[in-house]
């Protein structure tokens, strides 16, 4: 059966009738010394993986260039706090470095900024900034696969790990020096803490610190104990209180002395943090042909539950449903099934909620996938232990179903490459199909990749060029940094333009994208698997005087073509 639950949990274990969807693992497996080589080779080949396969096939992202220069001044503060006689801990000088985008805590910040004032000058500016995202994914394999082995075994901690490594969205995002990997590996080093804190005390205190770190990483962890302490209570009552105290009286410690934009003023700026998600006016969105969100009707809360299933690789959605139904099947005998189940839900459930953000694909609510890809593991485990053979027989079909289930996350995330962040499966018809059915197929940026900074610094000298749907800051960040020729007027000056340069993300199409998109003769198209990402349009003088006149969009077949 199971793990089992402790003898003090509000649910008595069962006894074990029906073996279908279970697996057979009484006792967590201690840890061998091949598991331990298992571990660091699994981080050292993501993180080496992750940085050789194609870091300047993305480019740039929204977020990345929003960024980059507060996390390098916050790793400038903390290196001349560190190393030089100079003391800046007055406010002034605190506000000098940390209040530029001072809704990205400090972990993130000062993960992206050190490595990227470390590592520029060997690396390049953008995988310098990129790194700890790259770490971030690995040490999230490596928490996965230590978790997994501790209480299903090996056959489910193999394929949950895989499962979580090849889904394409999430390979995506470890390319992207942004918050979402540091997000996903802190939520699951948080639930790897507290899982351990239940046994000894010292794993609470270090529970505190990092949920305190969480908190600094960005807002969505500070959900997380709504889904670990309701779990611990139906399931450990008498053992969960030194983790209780941890994370309501510790972490709290722990987050404003490792954010020193909070040393002044704390509890005003603590209101001010987090005013700014509640009063944050949501992105625009395009879902199913209907721009949402920005001043019109906010997504539906299907949005994160349908995301979800569009962005999984389709074997690896089997096994997290066969993980579901046997999660739910020994819902009173396993209870590490149960929280990785109870995670998921709560995760799309505040995801889905009237007043909750839905936009950018499975960005907002990506720690769903930390709770929800690992039970593709348990889910795999349990079915060949249904098997009817001997043990020997399971054991190969264990194997060659995990070796499925790297090939086919292996052949989602080399078709959707460098598009990862928008891979669409094969229930949306591939991201052509989701194209047709009006879903928004680019939404970051980082289309804007190497060959069409090309095709700019192939175009005349002093072109003016007006950028669409897009990040001014990247293109001053390109040129700054030598990508882009620097002659080039980008988004500089009142129009005419030459050149128009548009990202296709709909969501953002106001009359002057839509007259481009639908009525202007394109330049260059740069495309994925037939649907268009980046798009350039010679334009001037007839494209101010005819776009006021365009119609905001049309219907979903004109709009697609």
């Amino acid at each position: 059966m199971m793990e089992e639950s402790s003898s003090n949990a509000v649910w008595a274990v069962e006894q074990p009738g029906d073996s279908s969807l279970s697996i057979p693992s009484p006792q967590p497996l201690r840890m061998e010394r091949k598991e331990k080589i298992c571990l660091i080779l699994i981080f050292v080949f993501a993180v080496f993986f992750v940085i050789l396969t194609g870091q300047k096939r993305y480019g740039l992202s929204w977020d990345e260039a929003y960024y980059y220069e507060p996390s390098r001044s916050a790793a400038r503060w903390l290196g001349r706090a560190l190393f030089s006689g100079a003391r800046p801990l007055s406010s002034d000088e605190i506000d000098a470095a940390w209040e530029e985008i001072r809704e990205l805590p400090s972990f993130v910040k000062l993960a992206l900024g050190t490595s990227s004032l470390l590592f520029e000058n060997v690396l390049g500016q953008l995988t310098a900034l990129r790194l700890p995202a790259a770490i971030a994914f690995a040490l999230t394999l490596l928490l996965i696969y230590r978790l997994m082995i501790e209480h299903f075994g090996r056959r489910a901690a193999v394929a949950g790990t895989l499962a979580y490594a090849l889904t394409p969205p999430l390979f995506g995002h470890a390319h992207i020096g942004a918050s979402e990997s540091f997000t996903a590996f802190m939520t699951i080093l948080t639930v790897f803490c507290f899982l351990k804190g239940l046994e000894k005390p010292l794993w609470s205190v270090l529970l505190g610190i990092v949920f305190g770190l969480a908190l600094n990483t960005k807002i969505n962890c500070a959900f997380l104990p709504l889904v670990l302490l309701p779990w611990a209570h139906v399931y450990h009552r008498r053992k969960y209180a030194n983790n209780f105290f941890a994370l309501v009286f510790l972490s709290p410690v722990a987050m404003v002395i490792t954010w020193p934009w909070l040393w002044h003023d704390t509890a005003k700026r603590l209101l001010e943090y987090f005013y700014f998600f509640v009063s944050h006016q949501f992105t625009a969105v395009y879902y199913f042909g209907q721009k949402y969100n920005y001043g019109s009707a906010l997504a539906p809360w299907h949005y994160p539950f349908v995301m979800m299933f569009y962005n999984t690789p389709p074997l690896i959605l089997f096994f997290m449903f066969a993980g579901i139904a046997s999660a739910l099947k020994n819902i009173r005998r396993s209870p590490v099934e149960a929280l990785l189940l109870w995670g998921g839900i709560f995760t799309l459930g505040i995801a889905a909620m009237p007043n909750s953000p839905k936009y950018d694909g499975v960005r907002l609510f990506l720690p769903a996938f930390v709770f929800m890809l690992p039970l593709a593991g348990v889910g795999l485990a349990a079915l060949c232990e249904r098997l009817p053979f001997d043990e020997l027989k399971k054991q190969k079909a264990a194997v060659l179903s995990i070796v499925l289930i790297g090939a086919s996350g292996l052949f989602s995330v080399i078709t959707s490459f460098p598009y990862n962040l928008t891979y669409f499966n094969i229930f949306a018809g591939g991201i052509r199909g989701a194209w047709n059915k009006g879903m928004e197929t680019t939404w970051w940026g980082e289309a804007v990749n190497d060959g069409v900074l090309k095709a700019l610094n192939e175009l005349p000298k002093g072109a003016r060029i007006k950028t669409l749907a897009l990040h001014e800051k990247v293109f001053e960040y390109h040129q700054t940094w030598g990508n882009l020729r620097a002659d080039l007027q980008i988004n500089r000056g009142a129009p005419p333009y030459d050149y128009h340069l548009l990202l296709v993300r709909k969501g953002f199409f106001a009359r002057p994208e839509w007259c481009l998109f639908l009525t202007w003769r394109r330049l260059k198209v740069f495309e994925h698997l037939g649907v268009p990402m980046v798009m350039l349009f010679k334009t001037g003088a007839d494209f101010e005087a005819a776009w006021h006149k365009t119609a905001l969009g049309g219907n979903v077949g004109e709009q697609n073509k």
